[in-house]
């Protein structure tokens, strides 16, 4: 397919652009204006287009050796003002404890470092030409969240060849880390076609070949760009005030201004035909010399030519403008916290402002959904939405109602409205209603998840001190201390609401605030030994006499020639560092990074977006692998798959869904070590290790791990260590009994397996395997983006 585009007699080559539709349709001055990105920047933005914001701009050395960098955000872009093909563009994203810069991806960048690469902006090394240019800075804008399939290294953009008005071929255009974060096809970039009726992805090309699979492995073709005929009207209009005739606009969608222009080319590059497998001339030919009157209109008839054919729009009712239709009495929907008020308001465009009732705006006030200004004049602020409109506005107390709606709105918000005295009330709610908003649920669960780390507040604050002592003496039971813990109080008392759990998500909702409240118990249980124990068996589960017997039985079958691995070919943390990076660039995982910290005890933790390893650390190959399936596709997968998911539930956690990834991890894990591996035996004996502790003293537990499931001294009081936390006193009998569920994972993974399951279902974020067919269940669930190579080849 692709050798039959490049021999259409319909394919634009460089000689013919220039020829048939650069020079004739392209004025100087148009051009020049276009190679001025400044210039054409404010040009766009004194005409209400958006685009980023220009802080500061350097045109001769004299200006560069008096310039205040310390002025300058710490986020922002360096670019020359006549560069081309994204060279010289340097992105800065914050600074070091010496107030360098850090570019993204290459560390520090110091002030004379900064200084040289402007000088070489200034020389013309990156212009048109090699003229002498000027340098600027501007704001960062950020991707927006439609973009986050792509797995983009940087700030993706669409292309749009816009002529006589009409928009005639699109394409987005992918960063990656071969291009070094920028979008350009010919540096490595992936370049997208864009189907320009429906503003859906279709094929990709990176350096000028098709690709059927994205650098990470998902699929380039069947994703929605949002706003996408705004997106169009915008490049069209940009053609109308510039007149460049032939023109190629690069936009992008901000996660918060929305579609913003980058750049206009009077000379873009042909590659958009490979990632549309489409001739471009065809299109241009078959527009040149049609009357079109608007860029309304061009993008009309580029969405009918060349697209899929657009339903036919449905006819409005013949109103004088677009503006929503109201009849007098209607529905306002106020969101409040984890709720949502539905209000039977009236429309009284006889009254000046918009008035509440004093009851209703005592229960706003309680759910933090209105705002105080003027308490003695009686007015608030309040957010609502009317008719589709949200709505921002100052709000009067209403004294005397004179009606059985609690709402007037005035004529002051109803501007954008029409009014219709006949029609009648849109919806069925007639007494004011309060719905739970599950959205709003979930980020008040997600931020007390957040809150609420058990690990921070059960790490004990003297285990250094405690670590001495024990190293020095086998039989010592320490004594740990803990610190405070926050007031739960009022925490406590808005979880107390349960979530409606007629549906789904509501369902799944429900269950992660149970699980906070048994949280909240089990931290204010802390150095109670009995007490802390039953609590934890209620959260985690407790070692059951069948787990206990399974996990003997593995023990003792385990094979007599098990050796630990030798130490010859052990590498340092710093090569165990390089394997981890190629492992996250492999999945396109780029904004996470890997760094060695002195002070971990684990040979490998995970926080945040990052891998810490133990410096100094060994590791064999065949450990880093396990690890590389634990940590990155098994947790930072499902985590990052969750992050795409309409709710944070699923990159949170939901509830019980620590036994599921556990489980997962250990059995990916198991398949590098083989049968025969001593680390496959770790889950077992980890339970059997909790199990003691539960009955017998820290002493007594340390031993039974050395001596009798096999752990090497550091190992076994480590382990000894975490499950005896939260209890202070330690020669009491008692146990966190988090370590059992990995055996108990694992085994329900493997029954699951042994089902017919499949593994890449469990990749859709932070779920509990008994809650996956109702995750399904929910709207708007995204099947998961990124899986593991083993999974994605089978």
């Amino acid at each position: 397919m692709f050798t039959h585009i490049l021999s259409h007699h319909g394919m634009l080559g460089i000689n013919a652009r220039n020829l048939l539709y650069v020079k004739p349709f392209n004025p100087k001055k148009a051009i020049a204006m276009a190679d001025d990105k400044l210039k054409t920047k404010a040009f766009l933005m004194a005409r209400g287009i958006p685009a980023a914001k220009i802080y500061a701009r350097v045109e001769t050395r004299e200006q560069l050796h008096v310039f205040d960098f310390s002025k300058l955000p710490n986020e922002c872009v360096l670019k020359p003002n006549s560069g081309f093909g994204g060279e010289g563009i340097v992105i800065l994203k914050g600074r070091d404890k010496q107030g360098n810069f850090l570019r993204s991806g290459n560390g520090a960048m110091s002030q004379e470092e900064l200084t040289e690469h402007i000088e070489d902006i200034l020389d013309g090394k990156f212009s048109l030409g090699g003229r002498r240019d000027t340098a600027f800075f501007e704001q960062i804008l950020y991707p927006h969240e439609c973009f986050t399939p792509f797995r983009p290294v940087g700030l993706p953009d669409i292309r749009v060849i816009v002529f006589n008005l009409v928009p005639v071929m699109a394409m987005l255009r992918i960063p990656t880390a071969e291009s070094e974060g920028k979008a350009n096809l010919h540096l490595g970039g992936v370049g997208i076609g864009i189907d320009i009726a429906k503003g859906v992805t279709t094929y990709a090309a990176q350096y000028h070949h098709m690709i059927s699979e994205l650098p990470h492995g998902g699929s380039p073709s069947g994703h929605q760009i949002p706003q996408w005929d705004e997106i169009l009207l915008v490049c069209s209009k940009i053609q109308h005030v510039t007149n460049i005739g032939y023109l190629a606009v690069d936009v992008t969608i901000d996660e918060q201004i929305g579609p913003a222009v980058l750049e206009v080319n009077a000379r873009a590059g042909l590659s958009v035909q490979i990632a549309n497998l489409a001739p471009l001339r065809a299109r241009l030919e078959r527009v040149q010399g049609l009357s079109v009157s608007s860029p309304e209109k061009g993008v009309r008839i580029g969405q009918d030519l060349f697209g899929e054919k657009v339903k036919k729009r449905k006819r409005k009712e013949a109103t004088p403008d677009d503006r929503p239709v109201l009849g007098l009495k209607e529905v306002i929907t106020i969101a409040a916290g984890g709720s949502t008020f539905e209000e039977p308001c009236l429309i009284a465009p006889d009254r000046e402002r918009t008035k509440f009732s004093e009851d209703l705006l005592g229960e706003l006030l309680e759910h933090g959904a209105a705002e105080p200004v003027d308490v003695q004049a009686g007015t608030y602020r309040v957010k609502f939405t009317l008719s589709g409109k949200k709505i921002q506005t100052l709000v009067h107390r209403l004294s005397a109602p004179g009606t059985s709606e609690r709402v007037v709105i005035g004529r002051r918000d109803l501007s954008d409205f029409l009014i219709d005295p006949s029609r009648k009330r849109s919806g069925s709610v007639r007494h004011s209603t309060v719905k739970q908003d599950f959205h709003a649920v979930d980020r008040v669960l997600g931020q007390y998840d957040k809150d609420l780390l058990l690990l921070k507040y059960l790490k004990p604050s003297n285990v250094v001190e405690e670590l001495q002592r024990l190293r020095a003496d086998r039989r010592y039971n320490p004594v740990f201390y803990y610190p405070q813990l926050p007031d739960l109080a009022d925490v406590v008392r808005r979880l107390q609401e349960p979530v409606d759990s007629d549906c789904a998500i509501g369902f799944l909702l429900e269950k992660k605030r149970a699980e906070l409240l048994q949280r909240i118990e089990l931290l204010q249980a802390r150095g109670d030994a009995a007490r802390f124990t039953s609590l934890s068996a209620v959260l985690y589960g407790k070692p059951t006499s069948s787990l206990i017997r399974a996990a003997s039985a593995v023990l003792h079958n385990r094979s007599a020639c098990d050796l630990p691995p030798s130490s010859d070919a052990c590498l340092s943390s710093e090569e165990a560092k390089e394997r981890f990076e190629g492992a996250l660039k492999q999945y396109g995982l780029h904004e996470w990074t890997v760094s060695l910290r002195s002070k971990v005890v684990a040979d490998c933790t995970v926080g945040g977006q990052s891998i810490y390893l133990r410096e100094n650390a060994q590791f064999t190959p065949l450990h880093i692998d396990a690890l590389i399936k634990h940590e990155i596709e098994t947790h930072i997968l499902i985590a990052e798959n969750g992050a795409l998911q309409p709710y944070a539930l699923f990159r949170r956690g939901c509830a019980g869904y620590l036994e599921t990834q556990e489980g997962l991890a250990t059995h990916n894990q198991n398949l590098v070590y083989g049968p025969n591996h001593e680390k496959r035996y770790n889950a077992p004996r980890n339970l059997l290790g909790a199990a003691f502790g539960m009955e017998h003293s820290f002493a007594e537990t340390r031993e039974y791990l050395q001596e009798e499931l096999g752990y090497d001294s550091e190992k076994a009081l480590l382990q000894a260590v975490a499950m005896k936390r939260g209890l202070s006193d330690t020669s009491q009998p008692g146990a966190f009994t988090k370590s059992i569920v990995y055996f108990r994972g694992l085994r329900a993974i493997e029954k699951y397996l042994r089902d017919g399951g499949a593994l890449s279902r469990l990749y859709i974020g932070r779920i509990a395997l008994e809650d996956l067919s109702l995750v399904e269940e929910i709207p708007d669930i995204q099947p998961p983006l990124l899986l593991p190579d083993f999974l994605r080849k089978a």
